[in-house]
């Protein structure tokens, strides 16, 4: 392994369901383990007492959560074309995460997570209250929606989750709700809290994705990461 990062390769994975329980450390474990086994010519970075591939990675997934989008840079110590870098890591058998796509990126860019200004999320639930269209678009159409966030001994502090939400729509052929959410440091908040506060009543929650991850234009559209 050499010091020095000579590229740097953006990657792309899905979360599948045998990882769906993850925390965010064991799927940092998890990638790391995937590109020191791939025989890729890794920069390393000190890790306690070992020394792992240096790699940074997007902002965290909670638990119980899939994912078409995770991403990690692997940095590595000579040139290399995408479809090697992606067939080595295809070649490392995984039953957590499938690789999905290898883009290569400036050495010195910035990083993913600091990068993400927005994510979207598939929420299929089995909804009990009469939740609608017409329900979304109340929420919409309000210039907040206070949600006290749960803290250990009872609830935490109160944030407003309407500017969180840059859209909603209830998508009937994927049976549930699709949310995209802005990424802020201390102003995130779970889609599933953003959908109890929208929809009020009782729901049983049964499957959420991350489908994408964003960054903001100059114009304020979003660019797929």
């Amino acid at each position: 392994m050499d010091n020095v990062p000579k590229s740097r390769m953006r990657l792309r994975f899905t979360r599948l369901k045998g990882a769906w329980n993850m925390s965010h450390l064991e799927q940092i474990r998890a990638l790391r383990d995937m590109a020191a086994a791939s025989g890729l010519d890794c920069c390393p970075a000190r890790n306690g007492k070992n020394l792992v591939p240096k790699m940074s990675f997007g902002p965290a997934l909670s638990a119980g959560y899939e994912s078409l989008c995770e991403y990690a840079d692997l940095y590595l110590a000579q040139t290399c074309k995408e479809e090697i870098v992606g067939a080595k890591l295809s070649a490392v058998k995984s039953g957590a995460f499938s690789l999905v796509s290898v883009k290569r990126v400036p050495v010195y860019f910035p990083s993913i997570e600091a990068s993400v200004s927005a994510a979207r999320y598939l929420i299929e639930a089995d909804f009990k209250g009469n939740f609608t269209r017409e329900a979304v678009d109340i929420f919409l159409a309000r210039k907040s929606a206070l949600y006290a966030k749960p803290g250990a001994a009872g609830p935490g502090a109160t944030l407003d989750v309407r500017p969180v939400v840059m859209s909603a729509e209830l998508d009937a052929a994927a049976g549930g709700l699709r949310l995209v959410l802005r990424v802020e440091p201390g102003k995130n908040v779970k889609p599933v809290e953003v959908l109890g506060v929208m929809a009020g009543g009782e729901m049983e929650i049964k499957r959420v994705v991350r489908e994408e991850l964003y960054w903001l234009d100059s114009k304020g559209g979003l660019e797929v990461i």
